[in-house]
């Protein structure tokens, strides 16, 4: 009996010595990492259609998607939803196509293709001064707003809408708002406490909401994506909430990184901008002054401005994140500043670091991501947060598709890939 419990002892000291060596709490040291990754060559493809699907893994356990430009699911009647241009999804079940299923979260704010040209006609024709700018005399623009970054954080959900300056529904991003809905509560604010489903959600400038970031150098900071740590925020051990973003307009293939304090989210003078990774590790860090904003990571230029970044996941069982990201389109592959683009398919790079301000560590670089057709044109491709096994090897990708000017595949495509793991 005494041998057989010191070899218990010993196996159990070898057992645990190998989980520690195999993976690690947040800022330990990994023992294994990313080298490739396999592909299913199975697509799933659900909904009727819409793009963009960055997600969050909130505290019910489901999934919250931001869906941009569609009608996203049908109802449960078979009914289908006219456009919309941001609308919150759940998601439950999944990842197969048997269980998944989504519906809308109805105490969200919609922004819809057919209200917001009418809203906006109708109170131009009320009041023929506030859609004018006093200090320039410009018609203060509107129109489109898009779904972006959304997270779970601490049973209260947040998301980032941007704001496309021009009213004909073309153009540049030169802002973004936030909004969120408190834990427990139905009510949805705006960053600022208003009511973020009053009329004025369709307007920005004189007579609008406020923006969280507008017009700013570069109009940086004008779409935003948040790392993603577990179910709502919960294997976050700094207490640091980590938001990316393209370098604004012309330079959109250099990243930018933000951290604010979970309790400070709404409060934008205590966001604080990476700057330059330090000696030790870690990152230096400039509070409420985007102008001293750094490169964290660097992509190939000539990546679109349009939908595009990063999906960021804290892959607990390695104990690393692992970023998604594809350019619009490939360089040289068409005009870069073009509001269109897709003219050819973008390139998927999956990156791994042990911290969010890397340094990112590109484990695959498909130059030519077309997935399973080579007419598709792929984009904007998003990491689930949730569809993680519990070796970490396995996730799934969802990504959009512009194929046949936004027709064909322009839906939920679901993929599952395999992480080849070496010692590094």
């Amino acid at each position: 009996m005494w041998i057989s419990a010191v070899s218990c002892i010993v196996l159990l000291a070898c057992l645990l010595a190998g989980c520690m060596a195999a993976r690690r709490a947040h800022g330990g040291e990994p023992a294994m990492k990313p080298v490739a990754v396999e592909f299913t060559p199975e697509v799933t493809r659900l909904g009727r259609s819409g793009d963009n699907w960055c997600m969050t893994w909130a505290a019910d356990s489901d999934l919250y998607t931001s869906m941009c430009d569609g009608s996203g699911w049908p109802d449960d009647n078979g009914e289908k939803r006219g456009f919309q241009n941001n609308r919150i999804y759940r998601i439950a079940g999944g990842p197969d196509a048997a269980t998944l299923r989504a519906t809308p979260l109805e105490d969200a704010p919609v922004y819809d293709g057919e209200t917001q040209p009418r809203r906006y006609n109708e109170k131009k024709q009320r009041d023929d001064t506030w859609w004018v700018d006093p200090d320039t005399g410009a018609e203060v623009t509107s129109w489109n707003w898009y779904a972006y970054g959304i997270a779970s954080v601490d049973g209260a959900l947040y998301q980032f809408i941007s704001h496309c300056a021009d009213r004909r529904g073309w153009g540049w991003f030169d802002g973004c708002q936030l909004i969120w809905r408190p834990k427990g509560a139905t009510r949805w604010l705006r960053w600022n406490g208003t009511d973020a489903n009053d009329e004025d959600r369709w307007f920005a400038g004189q007579g609008g909401n406020q923006l969280l970031f507008h017009n700013e150098p570069d109009y940086a900071f004008s779409f935003i994506t948040i790392a993603q740590f577990g179910q709502d925020y919960r294997d976050n051990k700094d207490g640091y909430v980590y938001l990316y973003s393209p370098n604004g307009r012309e330079n959109a293939h250099r990243l930018n990184l933000a951290r604010v304090k979970k309790k400070d989210i709404l409060d934008r003078t205590k966001w604080e901008y990476f700057v330059q990774r330090t000696g030790d590790g870690n990152a230096e860090w400039a509070v409420d002054d985007l102008a001293r904003r750094g490169d964290v990571h660097t992509f190939p230029e000539g990546w679109g401005w349009y939908s595009w970044s990063p999906s960021v996941v804290w892959n607990d069982p390695l104990g690393l994140f692992i970023m998604a990201c594809a350019g619009t389109q490939r360089p040289g592959t068409g005009p870069v500043m073009d509001v269109f683009m897709h003219y050819e398919t973008g390139g998927l790079m999956l990156l791994w670091a042990e911290h969010p301000w890397g340094p990112w560590r590109t484990f695959h670089w498909d130059e030519v991501w077309d997935g399973d057709n080579p007419a598709n044109r792929l984009y904007m491709p998003q990491l689930s947060p949730k569809w993680i096994t519990d070796d970490g090897t396995t996730m799934y990708l969802i990504y959009s598709d512009a194929r046949d000017r936004h027709s064909t595949n322009y839906r939920w495509n679901m993929q599952q890939l395999h992480l080849v793991l070496e010692h590094e």
